[in-house]
């Protein structure tokens, strides 16, 4: 794992070099990402608010024996400057609902935000760096507010390549606390507009190279939930999703997406499948 991880870095950085001509407008015509919303960070600088929906089912082989969550979010990203945004992306309001182990309940999600910096951009790519905190700010009944946070370093890019548009990110959310999991997280996301028609197609990838001590099971939680599981270390859950999105008029997408598990073996039985719906509404401050 820790050589694809070089290799996935090196790729980002060597965006510039296979970015190709297509249009001058080439990044303000792109999209953003669908999947694995709190992690998957789209490079370009931008005010603008997301509002998210997810459906999430549980395979009947987790531990909680099937069941299902919702989660209705607001994202915020705040342009200060060409090179600079401060980032707020996971927060929510959670509805837990699983067929065993603990009571359905309702509940906050925890808080993440921080920066993204510009490190290249030119008509056609551009790569950016962040940093990520969050915080443990939300409620136990749904699996937040637990340990003392994560730290979220990483590294995102987007270019043209004829005709194709192209988005890839990797990054690490670091534990303070033992009882959480450390996960490595790599992004991948293509789409091809038809007029203001945007199909695309995603893979995500999270492998746990800190196991909690939370919780005695070998399955780690997905992406929007860190359980802490003591078993986890070395697992990998590799997930597609098709979908696409339809820019309604300049600064308003609306986007859907189904995501499903590639491998549903021990460590990845967190996710049967997930709904997403978002829409996107940018604009300017001044």
């Amino acid at each position: 794992m820790r050589t694809l991880a070089v290799a996935a870095v090196a790729a980002l950085l060597s965006v510039p070099l296979f970015a190709s001509a297509e249009t001058p407008d080439a990044l303000a015509n792109m999209i953003s990402p669908i999947s694995q919303p709190t992690l998957f960070e789209d490079p370009r600088q931008s005010t603008e608010l997301r509002f998210i929906f997810a459906h999430h089912e549980f395979q009947d082989s987790f531990v909680t024996q099937g069941g299902d969550v919702q989660v209705y979010a607001l994202q915020a990203r705040f342009k200060i400057t060409d090179d600079l945004s401060i980032i707020a992306t996971k927060d929510g309001f959670v509805d837990l609902n699983p067929d065993a182990v603990v009571p359905s309940d309702t509940g906050l999600g925890n808080i993440a935000g921080g920066l993204k910096y510009t490190v290249h951009r030119d008509e056609e790519s551009t790569v950016a760096v962040g940093l990520r905190y969050e915080a443990p700010t939300g409620d136990e009944e749904v699996l937040q507010g637990n340990g003392d946070g994560l730290i979220n370093p990483f590294i995102s890019g987007a270019w043209s390549l004829c005709g194709l548009n192209l988005m890839a990110s990797t990054g690490m959310n670091q534990r303070f606390d033992s009882a959480d999991s450390s996960i490595w997280d790599l992004n991948f996301h293509v789409d091809y507009p038809i007029g203001n028609f945007y199909p695309l197609f995603e893979v995500n990838l999270l492998h746990v190279y800190q196991s909690g001590e939370r919780l005695p099971i070998n399955d780690e939680g997905f992406d929007y939930f860190n359980l802490g599981s003591a078993g986890a270390a070395g697992n990998n859950i590799l997930t597609a999703a098709v979908g696409g999105r339809y820019r309604v008029v300049d600064d308003l997408d609306l986007g859907v997406a189904y995501q499903f598990p590639i491998d549903r073996g021990d460590g990845a039985r967190a996710i049967d499948w997930r709904l997403y719906a978002d829409l996107t509404w940018r604009f300017n401050l001044s």
